[in-house]
C-alpha cells in the first residue's frame, strides 16, 4: 500500500496532531500502524523519529528517511543532533527539591483555611457549531473545534457532522430524476397492497394477524426492490424516506372508513385498525431497508 490512500493520509494527519499535543506514545503507535501498511512513507518515518523513546530508534528512523529522501534537511539535522547529543549532568537533589518547592509555593493558590485549591481545568476552544460550549476536541479532517455532542467517533479520531456528511456523499449517486421514478413505481404498488390489507382486516380472526405480520415484510421488501431496480440500483440520501412515505400514502385512502369506525365504534372500531397498523409498521420498515 502507498500513502496516496485516503485512509493512510488521514491517519498521518491524526498522528501529527497527536504528536504536537505531546502524546508521544500514542503518536508512536499511530506512526507504527502507518508504516506497517506503507513502509516507504518517509513522512511517517520522520514523525516516528521525533517521538521514538530510545536514541537507537530515533537514529534508525532518521536514517530510513534519508535512505528514502537523501535531500531531507529535517532528517539530516535530526540525525546530526542525535549524534552530537551529550548527557546533561543531573542537578543536585537537594537544590532541585528546594527549587521545586519554592516554585510550587509561589504558584499555589490557597483557600481561606490555608489549604491548597486545585485550579479548575479551562479550555481555550469553543465548538464552531455551539459557540457557548467550551471543548478540547477537534475534527481530525478540518481541525475545527467541536463539542462532544457534535462528534462522531471513527477509527482515526473524531469527525464533525459537516465532514461526515461530505464523506458519506461519495456513496450517494442518485440522479434528480430518481426521486420521481422511485415514487412513481412505489405508489401504485402501495395502493394495491393497502387496499388488500384493509379488505383482509375486515375479516378479523386471530390467525390472520400473524399472516399479515409475515406478509407485510415481504410486500414492503418487494416494493423497495422494484423501486430500486427502476432507478438502476442507485443510492440517494433521501430515497429510502421517499419510498417509505409512498408505502404509507398508499394505505391512507383505504383507512378512512376504519378510522371513522374507530371514532364512532369505540373499542370494537379500534380492533379494525390493528391489522392496517401492523402492515404499515412492518412494510414501511422493510421498504426503507431495501432502499438503503
Amino acid at each position: 500500500m502507498t500513502m496516496s490512500e485516503v485512509r493512510l493520509r488521514t491517519l498521518l494527519r491524526q498522528a501529527d496532531r497527536v504528536a504536537e499535543a505531546g502524546k508521544r506514545a500514542a503518536a508512536e503507535q499511530l506512526y507504527q500502524e502507518i508504516l506497517a501498511e506503507a513502509p516507504e512513507a518517509a513522512a511517517a518515518w520522520l514523525g516516528l523519529a521525533q517521538v521514538a523513546g530510545s536514541e537507537a530508534e530515533r537514529r534508525a528512523a532518521y536514517e530510513r528517511v534519508l535512505a528514502l529522501e537523501p535531500d531531507n534537511k529535517e532528517a539530516a539535522e535530526g540525525l546530526a543532533q542525535e549524534a552530537g547529543e551529550t548527557a546533561v549532568s543531573p542537578q543536585p537533589i537537594a537544590s532541585f527539591s528546594l527549587s521545586v518547592i519554592e516554585e510550587a509555593e509561589k504558584t499555589a493558590v490557597f483557600s481561606p483555611d490555608n489549604e491548597p485549591v486545585v485550579a479548575e481545568e479551562t479550555y481555550d476552544l469553543v465548538c464552531y457549531r455551539h459557540p457557548d460550549r467550551e471543548t478540547s476536541l477537534r475534527c481530525y479532517n478540518c481541525n475545527r473545534p467541536i463539542c462532544i455532542e457534535c462528534t462522531h467517533k471513527t477509527p482515526v479520531g473524531y469527525i464533525c457532522p459537516v465532514c461526515q456528511r461530505e464523506a458519506e456523499d461519495i456513496f450517494f449517486n442518485a440522479k434528480p430524476s430518481d426521486y420521481l421514478v422511485a415514487p412513481a413505481v412505489a405508489l401504485p404498488l402501495s395502493l394495491l397492497a393497502g387496499f388488500l390489507v384493509v379488505q383482509l382486516g375486515g375479516l378479523g380472526g386471530f390467525l390472520l394477524f400473524f399472516i399479515i405480520f409475515a406478509v407485510s415484510g415481504a410486500v414492503g421488501s418487494f416494493i423497495g426492490r422494484l423501486a430500486k431496480r427502476a432507478i438502476g440500483g442507485r443510492r440517494g440520501r433521501y430515497l429510502p424516506h421517499t419510498v417509505a412515505a409512498m408505502v404509507i400514502l398508499g394505505a391512507l385512502p383505504f383507512l378512512l372508513l376504519p378510522l371513522l369506525a374507530a371514532f364512532f365504534g369505540g373499542a370494537r372500531g379500534l380492533i379494525g385498525l390493528l391489522m392496517p397498523g401492523i402492515y404499515l409498521f412492518v412494510a414501511t420498515g422493510a421498504a426503507f431497508y431495501q432502499m438503503k
